[in-house]
């Protein structure tokens, strides 16, 4: 009877073995469908744009528009076109609604580029979230010394001479999504944590770890000396 049952534990085992082997895989697959099917069905008005001997080229939609999209970039690049897009943007900024969404998409767009890992701009930080104890990644944006600094009631202040600063904390596993916060200074905690390495964090919902952490020693608490954004 003992035997029976670790025949049937081995083969438990196996069946999910192979199950949590396929799950990632499948939602991969599955992922990586969507978006194609999502995108073939955008671009494939560009077919008809397409010379006769691609048109016969499954996928030559995704062809005409990378081919257009570096064509784009070259002439921002390039050619003196940069004041013609100015233009266009400053059209855009004085339509109402539109400019409201024009000008999110192009704040989260920048945010979103890879900094320069020695920037204070976009540090990655700790801060308490929900509550005291808890701890949540997220970006360090700028000083608010100069905005959201006067707008503080002096009496919820524990120094008058605090300093605060602005800080965007990302959803995960959508960082694109999150909260902004304006929080003293000394509440925030700097980490050496990469720009790119919190995005992995917080898309993998903590599943990947940064590089950077593992390199730190067991007993590292202290924190560094990094710039101060009210300076």
């Amino acid at each position: 009877m003992n035997a029976f049952w670790r025949t049937i534990n081995s083969i438990k085992n196996l069946f999910f073995s192979g199950l949590f082997t396929i799950i990632p895989l499948s939602l991969t697959l599955f992922f990586l469908s969507f978006t194609y099917n999502f995108t073939y069905k955008l671009l494939e008005p560009l077919r008809t744009f397409a010379p006769a001997y691609l048109r016969g080229i499954p996928g030559a939609e995704f062809i005409i528009a990378t081919t257009m999209i570096i064509a784009l970039g070259a002439l921002l690049k390039f050619i003196l076109i940069g004041a013609l897009l100015s233009h266009f943007e400053y059209a855009v900024t004085r339509i109402p609604l539109v400019r409201i969404v024009y000008s999110a998409a192009k704040m989260l767009v920048n945010f979103f580029k890879m900094p320069n890992a020695s920037s204070v701009a976009r540090r990655v930080v700790l801060i308490q979230y929900p509550r005291a104890g808890n701890y949540h990644l997220a970006f360090l944006l700028d000083s608010a010394a100069d905005s959201y600094t006067k707008i503080v009631p002096e009496q919820w202040k524990t120094n008058p001479e605090e300093g605060y600063v602005k800080v965007f904390m990302p959803n995960s596993p959508n960082p694109t999504t999150g909260y902004f916060f304006i929080l003293p200074e000394d509440e925030v905690v700097y980490t050496d944590i990469t720009f790119e390495e919190a995005i992995k964090t917080l898309v993998s919902c903590g599943l990947i770890t940064p590089e950077s952490l593992k390199k730190l020693p067991a007993d590292h608490r202290q924190q560094k000396n990094y710039p101060n954004p009210s300076s």
